[in-house]
């Protein structure tokens, strides 16, 4: 007989006895578990006829004239449900007449009897009308002891067959019990033992050892690949000095790439300007690679050519003559179209490039595409006076040096322009503190000198002299505002703590504006990043600027939160914040614009409101647990 397919599988066949004998045991227990209900819920029948037959006598016993009626309604009711009980059933209590025989319809006889002839004769005996018939209490009684009896012969038959199929299930259980034994001799400890045999054999040095594979299971298939493996250990005991010296060499290999990967990634790390980072790689590339010349190209996407960024074993002649090259003549194009190294025959390339290094003396070249993460950027070729082949393993590695490379040149580009911009922002901010004091001061200085002429060609004396003292005041305050910016964009935080910055920018500002500050600070948060702080300080430090200029306070609280968020408060007694002059202002006002510009930049937020009715400002700078975790 054909073994099906599907079954030829160790696990499928394990697992299909597994789900037989389970499914045995499980139906067995089941069934086991219905004749037990059986009768169980027989037995509750009969207890239940036989408590009817006890009411039946309470209701025969009521009908006395000493006991009121209620007394016989009640136990009438009583035997009526307990007839409704037995005919239905309760299969959690369990209770249930046998299916089987003539129970059913003997209940039925027995309903029906005491609802035309036994209720009827009690009731009319209660109403005086009749005596009670004992001998017809006596005779249906009977008839509930028999069929109780009747009852107790069925279960007792039926316990006799359930002993008998437990015995037959006993029986089974172990005959299977065996079966499974037998199979599992014959499916896995038996094969397995060959496939130790064999394992021990071979661990103790026959490299002849061998398995016979007698199936097409997952044994079978070990021992096929056990003998694989003897084959294979056999072979290479036989050749293991050639295999050794071709390992040696792979290996010593792989850790020359991996030694050159490294100092290249070294290399790339460091930071350096594109010019270092190209003539350093194309040194680097000529010398791992033993080629003789080695070209860097970074495309010029606004002229539309490529520019030779390094060189390394070019004549300066050569280098000249390809120092500019068209992009529609480029080989770097082709390197971008096919997305991968171009080998290039520079005897029979038409293209400028190709024909400038074959003049040279060079005949082949291979080009690498130089990828940032989004784009091209340029490409590197190696040129060889001599027919060369690069392995596949070598070509794989100069691509990652390509890759290296991309991303270090995106990298730097990344950081000049970084720097532009952090140069642009700050020169942004000195003219807004330049428009914000000297611009307005020197505005108000050429309104006096204006009316110091009016006053002089008009010899008005008194004007003359409130000019003088308005330009001296004048004067006055455009040197604190322009010593107070020096100060500010000298300040530099180095290594210093976030609270003694704080305490230095406080200093400065009671040394200048002759106002007391109290500093309080609770909390032991997240520490600031050198950027937040730097942001912070300077917010604070625009704050106390604007007090001296506007406030007229004569002290000042700045209190800093240190938990999750960060709060910074700065609280004045001057005389207050018009908050819809403010409103009105705000586009113009360049003090909180550059708060609110300095908040933005590390994802905090600025609030400037009146203090009380009666004066003062408060400053509430928070910066949030998330925006932190992202600085």
């Amino acid at each position: 007989m054909k073994i099906p397919k599907f079954f030829r599988s160790l696990s499928t066949r394990l697992l299909f006895l597994t789900l037989l004998w389970v499914s045995f045991i499980v139906s067995s227990i089941g069934w086991t578990m219905l004749l037990n209900w059986e009768l169980e819920a027989s037995a509750a029948a009969k207890f239940s006829i036989a408590e009817l037959r006890m009411q039946v006598y309470r209701s025969a016993y009521f009908t006395q004239p000493i006991f009121p009626e209620k007394l016989l309604d009640e136990e009438l009711t009583r035997v009526t449900n307990q007839f409704r009980v037995i005919r239905v059933g309760d299969a959690w209590q369990p209770l249930e007449l046998p299916r089987e025989g003539d129970f059913h319809a003997s209940l039925e006889t027995l309903e029906k009897r005491w609802k035309t002839e036994v209720e009827p004769m009690l009731i009319a005996s209660k109403k005086g009308s009749r005596q009670v018939d004992a001998e017809m209490v006596r005779v249906y009684t009977s008839a509930l002891t028999d069929l109780a009896g009747k009852i107790d012969a069925w279960r007792y038959d039926y316990l006799w067959q359930l002993r008998y199929l437990q015995i037959l299930l006993i029986v089974l259980a172990i005959g299977s019990l065996f079966t499974i034994m037998l199979l599992l001799l014959r499916w896995v400890i038996r094969p397995i033992g060959n496939l130790g045999e064999g394992i021990n054999r071979l661990s103790g040095g026959d490299l002849a050892a061998r398995v016979e594979v007698k199936s097409d299971d997952e044994i079978g298939r070990i021992a096929v690949g056990f003998n694989r493996m003897a084959d294979r250990l056999e072979d290479l005991y036989n050749n293991l000095e050639q295999k050794v010296a071709e390992k040696t060499a792979s290996v010593e290999e792989k850790n020359r790439h991996l030694a050159q990967l490294y100092e290249t990634t070294s290399f790339f790390s460091q930071q350096r300007s594109i010019e270092e980072l190209t003539d350093g790689f194309a040194e680097r590339i000529v010398r791992y690679t033993e080629a003789d010349a080695c070209l860097v190209t970074l495309v010029d996407q606004k002229a539309g050519c490529v520019d030779v960024a390094a060189s390394s074993g070019l004549t300066a002649e050569a280098l000249r003559e390809s120092s500019r090259i068209p992009w529609e003549d480029s080989i770097f194009r082709t390197v971008v179209q096919k997305n991968y190294p171009v080998r290039v025959d520079l005897k029979t390339d038409s293209r400028m490039l190709a024909r400038t290094l074959a003049k040279a003396g060079f005949t082949t070249a291979y080009c690498f595409n130089v990828r940032s993460v989004s784009e091209s950027i340029g490409s590197y070729m190696l040129i060889f006076r001599e027919e060369s082949q690069l392995s596949s393993q070598m070509t794989q590695l100069l691509e990652s040096f390509a890759m290296h490379l991309g991303v270090a040149i995106d990298n730097q580009r990344l950081i000049d322009r970084d720097r532009q911009y952090a140069v642009i922002q700050e020169r942004q901010l000195l003219a807004q503190g330049l428009h914000d004091s000297i611009a307005q001061a020197l505005s108000y200085l050429n309104l006096q000198v204006q009316f110091l002429s009016d006053a002089i060609r008009d010899k008005d004396e008194k004007l003359r002299d409130e000019s003088l003292e308005a330009i001296r005041t004048g004067v006055q305050e455009c040197y604190e505002d322009v010593r107070e910016l020096l100060l500010n964009f000298r300040e530099r935080l180095h290594n210093e703590g976030f609270l003694q910055g704080v305490r230095t920018v406080i200093d400065r500002f009671e040394g200048q504006a002759h106002i007391g500050v109290r500093l309080s600070s609770v909390g032991d948060g997240p520490k600031l990043t050198p950027r937040e702080k730097l942001q912070v300080i300077f917010i604070i430090q625009e704050a106390l600027s604007n007090v001296r200029k506007h406030a007229q306070a004569s002290s000042v609280k700045v209190s800093v939160r240190n938990e999750a968020d960060l709060t910074v408060e700065i609280l004045d007694d001057g005389v207050g914040i018009d908050q819809a002059v403010v409103e009105e202002r705000k586009n113009q006002h360049v003090g909180l614009s550059i708060m609110q510009e300095r908040a933005s930049r590390i994802g905090a937020v600025v609030t400037v409101e009146r203090a009380s009715p009666i004066g003062g400002t408060r400053v509430v700078l928070k910066l949030p647990a998330a925006a932190r975790q992202i600085s």
